[in-house]
């Protein structure tokens, strides 16, 4: 789908965010964002795979993206962290685990960020820690630590210290089409009928909405492979073992 996201204020700035599913098997999504008045812009694709872990469920997220910054001619690639479901018979909640990378081969730097799952007894939740380092030489420039949806400290070599409040930043609300203006296929069209049921608390529409949006595309399919038409994705083509957006920002530099 395509969404303009436009801010309240006199800088105002326009995001073009774009996602699709390339490829059913296995299920690989593709994403791609864009901001034209900042130069930079963002290339992604993933997949999943879950597991169950007792009262949890794990997900990790298989795939990796590419942050563009035109202005610099950089280019930072970057994996994702794994998501956890929490007490999922009783109050669910969702926290994130594992490592990610983040390595800029221009300029040489690399950063590994940690995400901490809390610990059984005690602990905080969301807490993080990273470290950014020269890759050639081994030196470490910054490191961070905190709650990567609270406060975020950073320390440098030179002594320097920051701090970022998360909570703090200002959220813009996000402007879109209105359905009849989207496309047939865009989310919020497509899914309008299952939305509206779910926040009504109608569980049996809801069902019978996505089962009927699910066979749609089973009878799709097989008219596609009756006709021995493969399936083409619309917004992303396939580069080596990714997925990248058709008509991406540096390109149209």
């Amino acid at each position: 789908r395509a969404e303009d996201l436009v801010s309240q204020n006199s800088d105002c700035y326009c995001v073009r965010f774009v996602a699709e599913q390339v490829s059913h098997h296995p299920p690989v999504s593709g994403f791609y964002c864009e901001c034209k008045e900042k130069g930079m812009c963002v290339n992604t694709h993933i997949w999943t795979k879950s597991k169950f872990m007792g009262m949890s469920v794990g997900v990790s997220m298989v795939g990796e993206g590419v942050l563009y910054l035109l202005e610099h001619d950089e280019e930072y690639v970057f994996t994702l962290p794994c998501a956890y479901a929490r007490s999922i018979l009783t109050v669910p909640w969702v926290e994130l685990g594992g490592k990610v990378t983040i390595n800029c081969a221009k300029s040489g730097y690399s950063a590994t960020v940690t995400f901490h799952t809390k610990p059984f007894y005690g602990g905080k939740v969301h807490r993080v820690t990273a470290e950014v380092k020269h890759t050639h030489t081994g030196n470490i420039v910054c490191k961070a630590q905190g709650e990567w949806n609270g406060v975020l400290e950073f320390t440098y070599n030179n002594g320097e210290n920051k701090v970022i409040d998360t909570s703090r930043l200002p959220v813009v609300k996000k402007k879109i089409r209105p359905l009849e203006k989207q496309d047939q296929y865009e989310s919020r069209r497509l899914w309008q009928h299952v939305t509206a049921s779910l926040k009504s608390g109608n569980m049996d529409a809801a069902t019978e909405h996505k089962h009927c949006l699910e066979e749609r595309q089973r009878s799709e399919g097989k008219q596609r492979a009756a006709a021995r038409v493969p399936w083409k994705p619309k917004y992303f083509m396939k580069e080596g073992e990714g997925w990248v957006y058709h008509n991406p920002l540096w390109k149209a530099q």
